[in-house]
Parts: structure tokens; sequence; C-alpha cells
């Protein structure tokens, strides 16, 4: 019996001394890990990978408060991804067979999505100067910086500014987020157009040219940036036109003058320029007119329009109209010993072509044969049109004689269909071979409306 309780006696101690030997062995657990966010990107989707550096543990319990998969069990779990702005935390429960747990926590700010974007509001036209309203576009903002080239103000901290482009050209327009760990811009060009500038001009036909009353003025607006105008002549309060290049007549002998007032959305501006108009002498003068003989048709030309100022080709004749030709000149040689003024409707009997729409002018060649009416002196002397009104041009078959070159300054007479009278006053036989020409001066009344 004695035996017996000795045995379990000793069985007793010895496994109190084994309990108290694997009691001492327990391993000791040390929770720890760290987080890398992606790309160091704070901004949602946040991306997170976990390293796990804990020691003594063979369970890991992981709770990811507002992640994508909240939990884990795996020693290094898969990235965890953070699709809303906040405040989270990581936990880690580590433990092990021993039943020993430990627990580490790392809390982290997640923020809003980050866009930076904007536009604006333009008040009216892109004339100088233009105002315009930014309207932000921007996300995940908590700071603003706005720079605006050649602008007022030329910086801003506020979400939506109001700037002014006072000057012509091309302006760049930055902005700048930032939400206390990350920055971002973008930038943009505004482009505003020149400040309306007014002005104008004119130009007068050929038979206005002399402006002497009434006076057909073609006005020419240059302005610029404009979207309306308004014309007035002589100080009138009521406007003449209010298109943008009126035709105006002019009547009133003196100065005169015109005002062109300019408007657009941002400004009105004025204009004035004068034009002095004279007296009408009904009288149109051409000095140092060409007129080629039969060979130089197509070069220097035979035929003659006052109403256009001009002596006419070959080439040109079709193009106009017939009816504005005064008269032709025949020469049959470089000799000029036969030379001869024709009616337009007459061409056709030398060598010329037939004119469309021709008129009948009376024409007298030769003075000498027919009782001379205007001598070369007096045709120096005429100054007004009103002075061809003592002369009878009668068509005959004497004064319509050719005549040669013996005569110097040699005086035709001539009037139009429209009763219109004039002369030629022959100053020069230039031969210069198929290019010969007479050299002349040419007077006659205007046009009846002229």
């Amino acid at each position: 019996m004695k035996t017996i309780l000795n045995y379990i006696l000793s069985l007793l101690i010895g496994l109190s001394f084994f309990q108290s030997c694997a009691s001492e062995e327990s391993i000791a657990i040390e929770a720890d890990f760290e987080i890398t966010i992606q790309n160091n990107d704070y901004s949602v989707p946040v991306k997170v990978d976990i390293k796990n550096k804990t020691i003594g543990a063979d369970t890991f319990n992981w709770t990811f408060d507002g992640a994508t998969e909240p939990t884990s069990t795996q020693k290094n779990p898969k990235t965890v991804v953070y699709t809303e702005p906040g405040t989270y935390t990581i936990k880690l429960e580590a433990s092990n067979k021993d039943g020993i747990k430990e627990e580490k926590t790392v809390e982290f700010k997640v923020d809003a999505a980050m866009k930076v974007d904007f536009e604006w509001i333009q008040e009216g036209s892109d004339t100088a100067p233009v105002k315009i309203q930014l309207k932000n576009l921007s996300k995940g903002v908590t700071k603003y910086l706005w720079e605006f080239e050649n602008g007022t103000p030329s910086t801003s901290s506020i979400e939506n500014p109001i700037v002014v482009f006072n000057q012509a050209g091309q302006h760049k327009i930055k902005l700048t987020i930032q939400n206390g760990r990350e920055e971002y811009s973008v930038e943009k060009t505004i482009e505003v157009k020149n400040a309306m500038n007014v002005d104008f001009d004119w130009t007068v036909d050929f038979i206005d040219q002399d402006y002497e009353t009434p006076v057909t003025l073609n006005l020419s607006n240059k302005t610029t940036q404009a979207i309306s105008y308004e014309w007035y002549v002589n100080n009138s309060a009521t406007p003449f036109s209010t298109v943008q290049h009126p035709t105006i007549v002019l009547t009133t002998i003196g100065l005169n003058t015109i005002k062109l007032v300019a408007k657009n959305d941002k400004e009105s501006k004025v204009l004035e320029k004068q034009v002095e108009i004279k007296a009408n002498k009904n009288l149109l003068t051409f000095e140092h007119i060409k007129l080629g003989i039969n060979t130089a048709h197509s070069s220097l030309g035979s035929f003659f329009s006052s109403q256009l100022g001009q002596v006419i080709n070959k080439e040109k004749v079709n193009g106009i109209d017939g009816a504005l030709i005064d008269f032709a000149y025949f020469g049959l040689s470089s000799a000029f010993d036969y030379n001869e003024f024709l009616s337009p409707d007459q061409v056709q009997t030398k060598s010329f072509n037939a004119i469309k729409n021709a008129i009948h002018t009376k024409i007298i060649n030769s003075q000498e044969l027919v009782g001379t009416q205007l001598s070369v002196s007096q045709f120096d002397a005429i100054d007004n049109g009103s002075d061809f009104n003592r002369l009878t041009i009668t068509e005959s078959s004497r004064g319509k004689t050719a005549f040669d070159d013996n005569v110097s300054n040699r005086v035709v007479l001539f009037e139009t269909a429209d009763g219109r009278k004039g002369a030629v006053k022959i100053e020069g036989f230039i031969n210069n071979g198929k290019e010969s020409y007479i050299m002349t001066t040419i007077k006659v009344q205007k046009p009846k409306n002229k």
C-alpha cells in the first residue's frame, strides 16, 4: 500500500514539474504590420498594400473598416481597396496555439477623388473689355489658386471668381487645386478681340471726281468690332442710313459733314469727316488722251467714253454697254494722211466690228469746210459746259470729211445722242509704227443727271 502511495506521489510531482516547464516555454507574440498607399495616392479609389511583420503568431484576423472586402485571415492579405472618402482603421488580431493574442491598429485618411477642371460664362461679345464668370468644375478640393494672365485681378483663391480682360490677345487662365497632400493644375486660353475702332472712307465714280454737285459718295465703312451703324450728314438729327456701306448723294455746295456712329454691346464711338462739294460747271475735261490708229486698236484703243473716263480697246468693248461710247477715232496709218472721227453706230464702215447697243453721235471733223465755230483759243478758254451752248452741230458730208496731219491743234466737234456737246483738240500726231496715235484733250458737257 505504501509502495502504491509513493508511486502516485512521484507521478503527481513529475506532472507538476512538466506543466511548470511547459508554461515557462510558451511562445510570445509581437503583432506588427505596415501599410503602403499605392502610388502615394490618397484620393479614392485608394489601394492599400499590407506587409505583415508579426512575430510568434500563426493565426491572423484582419478587419478593414469601410473597405470593399472588410475582413481577411491571410497572413499577408491582398490589396485592400477603399472607394469612399473618410478616416479608416486596419486592425490585426494575431494569436497562436498557446492561446496568446495581440492586436495592432493603424488609422489613416482617404481623400475624396480629385478632378481639376473649369469653364466660364462670358458677358457680351469677345471684344475688349471682356468680363467672365469662372465656374469651377473641380472635385476633392480644399484650396484653389487661380492665375489670370493680363487679367484684373491677376490671381484669386475663391472657388468661382470674376475676372476682366482689358487687352486684346490670347490670355492664359490657370487653376491649381490642392487637398493638403496632392496638387493638380489645368490651363485654358481665352481670346479677346481688339476694342472697337471706328473709321470710314469713300469713293466716287469717275464722273464725280471733280466733286461738283451732285456728287455720289460710295461710303466704305472700315469700322471693326461694331454691330450697328448710324450715318448722319450735315448735323442732321435723323440718320440717313443704318446699313454698313451706304451710298449718299450730296447736293449742298461747300463743306459737308458726314458722321458715323458705331456701336457694339460694350461702347459707342463717333467719327466725323468733311467733304467739299463745288458748284457744278457741267464740264468734263480729259487731258493727254491717246487714241490709237487702226492697227493700235487692240493695244491703245480707238473708242472713247466720257462717262467712263477712258479709252476702250478692242478687247474691252464687248464688256461694256456700247451706249456709253461717245465716238471712235479711225487713223488709216502712221502717215496720218487719212483721219476721221466716227459715230459709234457707224464704226463698222471702217475696219472695226460693230458696237452692240451703239448710239449715234453727230460729228464735224473739218470745221474749215462748213464754217469754224470753235477755234483753238476758244477751246482752251472753255471752263464751263454752258460755253458749248452757242454751238450748232449739224451733220453733213462736208463736215464729216476726213483730215490729214497738216493742220496742227485741229478741233473736232461732236454732240452725243443725249444732247451733250463737246470738242476734241488734236495736239499731236505721234508716229510709232503700228502703235501710232494722236494726243488729245477732250472737253464735253456732263450727263444730264450730273
